[in-house]
């Protein structure tokens, strides 16, 4: 009667424990976010001539001639170089790390060397940077790019991510109680990264299986007495070279001075101070008969609740034009499939998921959703993948053409999956509203239909040809969206 009482308490305390562990992890997953983080700005008005469209592209010649067309980072180092009193960047890879060796441009040190060479001409400039842990493999060995400015009197502010939501329920209660705490020695395991660096510690993997991360890529820049924004899905990082991305230029001060607001955030949370932004001493003044587009700036989940409203009011006539790296919120699929029932018209392009830094991968999320999206509505939503060639269609926008004559456009750094865009990541994006007359719409809607059509270069293909209905990948695809066990 002993014995079976002792295994009796032991098995009570075991089930409490299990208990208190599932409810610490789910409290973790659902917790307060640090204040200023999921916002939704104020929405600003703006001539239309001050927001200007941005891409880079990868893809072929008609003759099948590598092509490369390069508009982010010259652009940003042009303002860089251009500053006069003050940058903030934040930049989620900032290395010119690879896995394996490829041919690559070295963006972090190109950038490193514009915002060095613009601090020693103008050594009162003040450069604030905001980064993510993977650039040190969370800590386990210097990052280059960052001691290098940090050695010129450059403010780095690595995020940090522990006050964050859990997005990998499973795994990152069990290291919060217990895996952090296990001392940073002895390297002994690959460099999750880079195949040529020294190997890293059992820490840093442990770290990075939370699978979360400051996922931002925002400029804000003092140029000649205006300050002028950059929101992008581009990062400054080697292996990503050459990546197809987008970025919106934006030449108002109100929204700059919300980004700042928006990183000031980012920084407090890692307990530290962005400098004061400086005022801008010009207002852009439009012509009489120039048109204005509004913009509102959304941050982590206001990003989905954003689209999801957008998408819910579209109509029959309204016309949907989606170009995204990664899709797979189960909220935003279903808009999508609610939208066509309404007579909208929706086109995506997508990338096949197929290439990750010289590795392969299978096709999950994007494979699996666009086989349900195209089977739940007997085809009616119009799929087409980008044709990569070892790099990837990093792209992230959403162009929403309504009958009315009127176009919204959602654009920035997040994937729509649920670590992007549901309170996990730090994310940052633009909806901006305006007539479809306006140069940007036109500027968007003329690089959506230069790669679904195939117009000057071969950039997309056929559905069927990456289609895949397995069920073991919509399997892995639902149990990873739902569990954040996995790296989308």
């Amino acid at each position: 009667m002993r014995l079976k009482r002792k295994i009796r308490r032991l098995l009570m305390l075991l089930i409490f424990i299990l208990i208190c562990l599932v409810l610490f992890g789910w409290w973790h997953t659902v917790k307060p976010l640090p204040q200023g983080l999921n916002s939704s700005f104020t929405d600003i008005e703006t001539p239309a001539s001050q927001v200007s469209f941005l891409a880079d592209l990868s893809y072929l010649s008609q003759s099948g001639e590598p092509q490369r067309q390069e508009q982010i980072f010259p652009t940003l180092f042009r303002l860089i170089d251009e500053a006069e009193r003050y940058i903030l960047l934040d930049m989620f890879l900032f290395n010119d790390q690879q896995r394996r060796q490829q041919p690559q441009r070295n963006l972090a040190n190109k950038l490193v060397d514009h915002l060095i060479a613009r601090k020693e001409q103008r050594p009162e400039l003040i450069i604030d940077l905001i980064t993510d842990p993977i650039n040190s493999a969370y800590a386990a060995l210097p990052a280059a790019s960052l001691q290098r400015l940090q050695a010129a009197g450059i403010e780095v502010i690595t995020t940090d991510l522990l006050p964050l939501r859990d997005s990998n329920s499973l795994y990152s209660p069990l290291w919060r109680l217990l895996l952090r705490w296990i001392p940073a020695r002895g390297k002994v395991l690959a460099h999750p990264f880079d195949g040529s660096a020294e190997k890293v510690s059992l820490a840093s993997w442990m770290s990075l299986l939370n699978f979360k991360a400051n996922h931002r890529k925002v400029a804000v820049i003092d140029q000649r007495g205006n300050l002028v924004s950059l929101v992008s899905s581009a990062n400054p990082h080697g292996g990503s070279s050459g990546h197809s991305n987008i970025a919106i230029l934006i030449k108002d001060p109100q929204l700059a001075v919300q980004l700042h607001e928006s990183e000031q955030a980012v920084a407090r949370l890692s307990g530290q101070q962005l400098h004061l932004i400086p005022q801008a001493a010009n207002t852009p003044n439009p012509a009489p008969e120039e048109g204005r587009l509004t913009l509102a700036l959304r941050t982590e989940a206001a990003i989905s609740d954003t689209l999801c409203q957008q998408l819910a009011s579209t109509r029959n006539g309204d016309r949907v034009k989606m170009a995204m790296f990664y899709l797979g919120q189960r909220r935003i699929v279903k808009e999508l499939i609610a939208a066509t029932k309404r007579g909208v018209d929706i086109s995506i392009i997508l990338d096949p998921n197929k290439d990750a830094f010289g590795y392969s991968k299978n096709g999950v999320p994007n494979r699996p959703v666009a086989a349900e999206l195209i089977k739940k509505t007997d085809g009616r939503i119009k799929v087409r993948w980008y044709q990569t060639h070892g790099e990837q269609f990093h792209s992230k926008l959403t162009l929403i053409e309504r009958a009315t004559g009127e176009s919204r456009l959602l654009a920035g750094s997040a994937n729509l999956t649920r670590r992007n865009v549901g309170n996990y990541n730090l994310e940052s994006n633009l909806l901006i509203k305006g007539d479809s007359s306006s140069q940007l719409m036109i500027d968007v809607s003329a690089y959506f239909e230069r790669l679904w059509s195939n117009q000057d270069g071969i950039y997309t293909a056929d559905y069927q040809n990456f289609a895949d209905t397995s069920p073991a990948k919509k399997i892995q695809y639902r149990l990873q969206e739902w569990t954040g066990l996995g790296t989308f």
